[in-house]
């Protein structure tokens, strides 16, 4: 049996509306591994508890979670953004 896998993906941490003040959003890529894209597209992904920190002049996504699919695992990930939008250290 075929699984459905969706075109458009929308995973967000809406707690974080709650508990936080944002004070500006991004909309970031995501560099992805191996089998972790066919389980973010069924759906299989939480941002609870998730958060970024900048590391050397990149956005890492720290506690994200992946299901495992196969043989698929969970990573700490770098977020795509444009050097102008990441907060100076």
């Amino acid at each position: 049996m075929k699984e459905k896998i969706s075109n458009n993906i929308q995973i967000k941490n809406k707690r974080a509306t709650f508990d936080y003040e944002l004070l500006d959003t991004f909309t970031a890529g995501i560099v992805l591994t191996g089998t972790e894209i066919k389980s973010i597209r069924l759906g299989k992904a939480s941002l609870v508890d998730t958060f970024c920190i900048v590391e050397k002049g990149e956005l890492w996504v720290k506690n994200m979670y992946v299901a495992e699919y196969f043989y698929g695992t969970y990573n700490n990930h770098t977020c795509l953004l444009y050097t102008s939008e990441l907060p100076t250290t």
